[in-house]
């Protein structure tokens, strides 16, 4: 993917395009599982969910998802609870 998808959400976006900008790669973009009415991003890096708070002052719309099960895949990120709209990265 060559450029930035679009993303409703301004601190998702903020921080796709931080990490874009930094060529991170990312690995899929829109809905991620069945009954996902929005796009979610994923990235191949593991998230520093505390430094991605402090960075882009993420509020209480911004909520932390974490996936641990092996089966549906692993992840860790952000969804905005405004849009629905998630960024997500690895775990390990």
């Amino acid at each position: 993917m060559n450029k930035l998808p679009p993303i409703s959400s301004e601190p998702i976006r903020a921080i796709a395009k931080y990490l874009f900008d930094k060529n991170t790669p990312i690995t899929f973009f829109g809905k991620a599982w069945g009954g996902c009415t929005n796009n979610w991003i994923y990235f191949d890096i593991c998230l520093d969910i505390d430094e991605l708070k402090e960075l882009f002052n993420l509020d209480e719309n911004m909520e932390v998802h974490e996936n641990l099960d092996p089966k549906s895949g692993t992840e860790r990120g952000f969804i905005d609870k405004r849009t629905g709209e998630g960024i997500m990265g690895k775990i390990k």
